[in-house]
C-alpha cells in the first residue's frame, strides 16, 4: 500500500511538501483521487474536490476511499438553488469535519449553530443526509483505493 507523507511532490509544482497543510485533491466527474498539493496551489484550479490534512493527521485507505466517492456525488446532486441547497450546506459542512465518529451529532450541532435559518426543503432532510452519506460509505467498500496519507 503507498502511503503519501512529508516530501511527496506536490501535484502541480512537483516540489516536495514539506509542511503547512497539505491538501487531497479529488477528481469531480468520476472517482479517483488525484493527488496532494501545497495548500496554497489551489485558487485558481476549481475543477477539482478538496481535502485539507491537517498535521497531524492520516487518512485510511478506506477513508481516501471515500472522499474518492464523496465529491463526484456531491457536485452530481441535482439543483444547487435553493430549496436544495440546504442538503449540499449539511454535506459541506460535514465534509470540513471529516473524519468523524457520528455524522448525526455533526448535524445536530450544525443545526444548534444556525438557528436563525430555517430551512427550506423538498423532502426528509436529515434522512436524504444519512442516505447520501451510507451511498458514498457503499461506493467506498465497493471500490477501494490502494492510497493512505499520513502527515503526522
Amino acid at each position: 500500500m503507498p502511503t503519501i507523507t512529508w516530501k511527496h511532490n506536490c501535484y502541480f509544482c512537483q516540489r516536495p511538501i514539506n509542511g503547512g497543510t497539505p491538501t487531497a485533491l479529488f477528481t469531480i466527474g468520476k472517482p479517483s483521487f488525484v493527488g496532494v498539493i501545497h495548500e496554497t496551489y489551489y485558487g485558481n484550479k476549481p475543477n477539482f474536490g478538496r481535502y485539507q490534512i491537517k498535521p497531524p493527521n492520516h487518512l485510511s485507505q478506506e477513508q481516501v476511499a471515500f472522499l474518492a466517492q464523496f465529491y463526484p456525488m456531491l457536485f452530481a446532486l441535482p439543483n444547487a438553488l435553493k430549496p436544495n441547497v440546504a442538503l449540499r450546506l449539511w454535506l459541506v459542512d460535514f465534509i470540513h469535519h471529516y473524519p468523524m465518529h457520528d455524522p448525526m451529532i455533526r448535524l445536530l450541532d450544525y443545526k444548534k449553530m444556525h438557528p436563525d435559518k430555517p430551512l427550506n426543503y423538498e423532502g426528509d432532510l436529515e434522512a436524504d443526509y444519512i442516505g447520501f452519506l451510507v451511498k458514498v460509505q457503499k461506493a467506498a467498500k465497493e471500490n477501494p483505493l490502494d492510497i493512505a496519507l499520513d502527515f503526522r
